[in-house]
């Protein structure tokens, strides 16, 4: 098998942190640092990102209601960065951050090379099922571009960035959250970690090489916020979870509702449903003061930062 170069600086010198529990090893990168997943013997993409086969139930129903709580959380830090105007929510999912966008005032566009169900196209919405090639020249530009746990899933992170950059406006914002690898999180539960998700996860940022990534495209991190539990009691309840849950990922990929779970039998969906909230309810509880003291110290599961592109010296008004 020939030789497996960084993602970020393309150094093919990488040494082995540790194998996942599914089997990929997890390599970080000689030179500039990264930690990458070796997914050369991965299922093709089209495999790991089915569309969202969400159903219609009034159980359902109040699941995304209680997320929604997310939603809103991811709002205010937009809101805060770009209080309006139009909005790209870049690898969408099911597209319900772009729509709770539009709902807010902002003319929103969602783009999801995968994952998304049927396309929308009204007033305030838009959502594309396509690649950002195929896409790029209805786009236009925008104020905000939000990436919500996405960079981390791209095989070549700076050539997607490029692409994203142009249709910023001048002084627009991109928000962007990852997966912390620096994480308390990722320290306890290493090839276990939920947040890890290999071969999905082909990279595993730190504060550094995430600030390197956007440096190297002309972006430059204005703001930082540390706690979001929607990241962080996620990644300490499920983490637990897939510990002693024959089914991983169970709670996830139910509050997800995208089929993944349509192969269980009832049977082992009523048993795992009862473990999940008896067990994952007491640890979310239990997740909120511990992920505040990992944000405290800089070991919070998620790296979500403000960025924009830096100003040319001697550039302004005179």
């Amino acid at each position: 098998m020939s030789s497996i170069r960084c993602p970020l600086c393309g150094d093919e010198t990488p040494s082995l942190v540790f194998e996942s529990s599914n089997g990929f090893p997890i390599d970080r990168c000689a030179s500039c640092g990264l930690v990458f997943t070796d997914a050369r013997d991965a299922p093709p993409p089209d495999q790991l990102y089915p569309a969202f086969d969400q159903t219609t139930s009034a159980s359902m129903d109040r699941v995304r209601g209680a997320l929604r709580l997310f939603l809103r959380q991811r709002a205010r830090l937009v809101q805060k960065a770009v209080p309006s105007g139009r909005l790209l929510d870049y690898g969408c999912g099911n597209g319900a951050f772009a729509a709770h966008m539009a709902s807010l005032g902002y003319d929103a566009v969602g783009l999801e090379p995968f994952s998304l169900g049927a396309p929308v196209r009204s007033e305030r919405l838009t959502l594309i099922r396509a690649p950002l090639a195929d896409a790029s020249s209805e786009l236009d530009t925008f104020d905000v571009i939000t990436m919500w746990h996405v960079l981390e899933h791209v095989p070549d992170p700076r050539a997607v960035l490029e692409k994203l950059v142009p249709h910023l406006k001048p002084g627009a914002a991109l928000v962007i959250s990852v997966p912390n690898f620096d994480s308390w999180q990722s320290s306890v539960f290493r090839g276990s970690w939920f947040h890890l998700d290999p071969p999905r996860h082909l990279l595993h940022f730190d504060a550094h090489s995430l600030r390197r990534c956007l440096s190297d495209v002309g972006l430059e991190v204005e703001s930082e916020t540390r706690f979001l539990p929607e990241y962080g009691s996620s990644g300490w309840v499920q983490s637990a979870l897939n510990r002693v849950l024959p089914h991983k990922n169970f709670l996830y990929e139910m509050a997800k509702d995208r089929g993944a779970l349509s192969s269980m039998s009832r049977g082992a969906m009523v048993s795992h449903a009862i473990a999940s909230f008896a067990i994952g309810a007491p640890l979310f509880a239990l997740s909120i003061p511990i992920e505040a003291i990992a944000a405290a110290s800089s070991a919070q599961a998620a790296l979500t930062v403000c960025a924009r592109q830096r100003t040319r010296a001697g550039s302004g008004s005179a």
